[in-house]
């Protein structure tokens, strides 16, 4: 079971709702990996590309913080879901 597949079964939902993202620091990149994003589907070999550039990235919390820089998109979309988990204890717990 994937890192999303676990969170949408946490967070009771039957479909992925995004409620961040993992994007690239530098902002020339971060225009090129959303214009290419955009443009092709997840499964593509060029989306696939798009996932492991070597760049510090940063995970955007909806209507939260900017978690980053991290080396690695890997780091990045593990802090997101650190983050997101603990957030949803703290409102779980009250």
């Amino acid at each position: 079971m994937g890192i999303t597949s676990s969170l949408t079964e946490k967070l009771g939902l039957r479909a992925k709702t995004r409620v961040s993202y993992v994007e690239p620091v530098n902002p020339v990149l971060r225009s090129l990996f959303h214009f290419i994003r955009r443009r092709v589907s997840d499964e593509s070999r060029l989306a696939s590309f798009t996932r492991f550039w070597p760049c510090l990235w940063q995970a955007c919390i909806f209507n939260g913080p900017v978690l980053g820089p991290f080396s690695t998109r890997k780091q990045a979309i593990e802090s997101e879901v650190q983050f997101i988990e603990t957030r949803m204890e703290q409102e779980t717990n009250g």
